[in-house]
């Protein structure tokens, strides 16, 4: 009987952290599809910045409510690229992006069809605004 109780607390608490993923990207404008993101990059002349994470990395979670939540970098990400999340496991997308590890977030130019930045781990907010302030003047230039 007990063991039945601990399957059902494991099983509602992972439904919890799936479900956190799509709300963060459903709540800060990110998409969710490379193909449907690829398209609108294209269509908007903006840079792609995609957001590789698992479900099982905590890393990945701090990153998103410590960092990428925060203003004025979740301003700079909405007005300067498209940005993607993506299930490094599970979500389709060119294998040639596939991080070696999570989070990384790649920089993506879908003029010249190749990434030209990334960042590799969780930032704090003020260090991954310097890194992200960089990356925006190259974009500009």
């Amino acid at each position: 009987m007990m063991f039945k109780q601990w399957i059902g607390i494991v099983l509602i608490l992972s439904s919890f952290a799936f479900g956190a993923d799509e709300t963060f990207a459903k709540a800060y404008g990110y998409e969710t599809s490379y193909q449907e993101a690829h398209a609108k990059a294209i269509k908007s002349n903006k840079p792609m910045m995609i957001l590789f994470v698992t479900s099982s990395c905590p890393w990945c979670q701090k990153l998103e409510n410590q960092t990428l939540k925060k203003d004025p970098i979740a301003k700079l990400i909405q007005t300067h690229f498209v940005p993607i999340f993506l299930d490094k496991e599970t979500d389709d997308f060119p294998k040639e992006l596939m991080p070696m590890v999570v989070p990384t977030i790649v920089f993506f130019s879908t003029k010249e069809e190749k990434k030209f930045d990334e960042i590799i781990g969780y930032k704090p907010s003020d260090e991954f605004l310097s890194l992200l302030e960089r990356i925006i003047k190259k974009v500009k230039s």
